[in-house]
């Protein structure tokens, strides 16, 4: 009785096959997983009537695969057997897939129904306006409040702010920020609604709102809400935001429409530092705001083993693509939120292990011992306070569980309270926007 296999197992084996083949001249083997997870060979640059021994003996192999083999008699393809045998060999997502803890690897082109976005990095910076993408795990830890508060103590030093509600399926910025009176008439999800239909230029002028907490500051802050004024269909508009879309003949995919979004919004806002709430946990909203949008990405985390275990998938997964790993890693800064009020140094000393175990096992680079430490390998100290890994914190307070900017106004809340708190947070942001940690 054969050995069942696994989708763990599937593409160790498929490597095993692959090293233990010779491939004569200029063929590369290249894999393909489908969406079922099922596995085929592409022999670029082979030829069907030259190189059908080999093919026959790698489809003998690859049966061994079990479920996980495409078992229609064409688990090994040539270029020949594709209409265009450059939209799969040059493909955007092939990457080279790194087994953990190895150097072994092999040419991937994963088709996936959603998570891609995880592994489409893109550069940044290309305006010169810093991008902060707030994420977390899962709601509940004060991330829009956090970022509310960082953009009213940057306004207070005249900075021009855009925040954008990226949390589409948990909109709840705007109401930090906006009376349901003040909603701009459109929003997010009105554009990509909009934009599929070839008129998004039409609502971006109608989706950006003042808020009222800039009246006290010297600069602004202005909102793209999730929603618009008097929504009525939100959900049917929601579950459009997704679809496929074509843009001048070619598909889009929602990340590159995402960051087309958010330029345009920076041509029409001007701000000197646009902050982002990004949806909570591993989502293709989370993932593109993180990958294709920030220049940083914070982090936002507990002392709870949900936090570790969590980055932990993620950052597993970037290790498996190094060429994707290296374009985000240098973005991050974790948050510690929700510091408590007791315990204070017992607890700080354990989140700060546990958040420099969780980086050096997968994000940092190896130093090897007997060799001078070089400035290009990235790794930290577990005290450098520069580094990924190294919390900023914020302390918890119920006064702002249920924050609202009035309180502020009323003088029910005042900077005092904001230092406490936020003030560790604040001045460490400050820094690195102004390029310190």
């Amino acid at each position: 009785m054969n050995k069942t296999v696994y989708f763990n197992d599937a593409l160790p084996m498929v490597a095993d096959i692959l090293d233990a083949q010779a491939f004569p001249g200029n063929i590369r083997p290249l894999v393909i997983r489908d969406m079922q997870g099922r596995i085929r060979i592409c022999l670029e640059n082979g030829r069907k009537p030259t190189h059908q021994e080999l093919a026959v003996l790698l489809e003998e192999k690859i049966s061994t695969l079990g479920n996980f083999s495409e078992n229609t008699g064409n688990a090994v393809l040539f270029p020949e057997d594709f209409f265009d045998p450059d939209s799969v060999f040059a493909h955007p997502d092939i990457l080279d897939f790194y087994f953990p803890g190895t150097e072994r690897k092999l040419r991937l082109l994963d088709r996936q129904i959603v998570g891609q976005d995880w592994l489409r990095p893109e550069s940044q910076l290309e305006n010169g306006i810093p991008r902060v993408v707030f994420f977390g795990l899962k709601g509940g830890v004060g991330r829009s409040t956090a970022l509310t508060m960082l953009a009213y103590k940057l306004a207070q030093e005249g900075k021009r702010i855009l925040l954008l509600d990226f949390d589409l399926e948990s909109p709840g910025l705007s109401s930090l920020l906006l009376p349901p009176e003040r909603l701009a008439d459109f929003g997010i999800v009105d554009w990509f609604v909009e934009d599929a239909v070839g008129q998004g230029d039409a609502v971006l002028e109608r989706m950006i709102a003042a808020s009222s907490l800039s009246e006290q500051t010297q600069g602004e802050i202005r909102v793209a809400a999730a929603m618009g004024l008097d929504e009525e269909f939100y959900l049917a508009k929601l579950s459009r935001v997704y679809a496929k879309t074509v843009r001048e003949g070619q598909a889009e995919h929602f990340s590159a429409r995402m960051k087309r979004l958010l330029e345009a919004l920076e041509r029409q806002e001007q701000p000197d530092v646009v902050l982002i709430d990004s949806r909570a946990g591993l989502h293709d909203l989370a993932a593109a705001s993180i990958v294709s949008l920030a220049t940083d990405v914070l982090l936002f985390g507990t002392g709870s083993a949900q936090t570790w275990q969590g980055y932990r998938l993620l950052f597993s997964h970037w290790q498996t693509y190094p060429s994707v790993l290296k374009k985000i890693r240098e973005r991050l800064k974790i948050v510690e939120a929700l510091f408590p009020e007791l315990n204070q140094a017992e607890r700080a000393e354990h989140f700060l292990e546990n958040s420099y175990s969780l980086f050096s096992e997968t994000l940092y680079e190896q130093i090897e011992p007997e060799t001078e430490e070089s400035l290009e390998v990235f790794n930290f100290d577990m005290n450098d306070e520069s580094a990924p890994h190294y919390p900023l914190r914020i302390k918890w307070n119920n006064r702002f569980q249920e924050f609202d900017p009035l309180m502020l106004a009323r003088g029910v809340m005042d900077e005092k309270d904001i230092e406490v708190s936020y003030g560790e947070f604040v001045s460490g942001m400050q820094q690195r926007l102004t390029g310190g940690i």
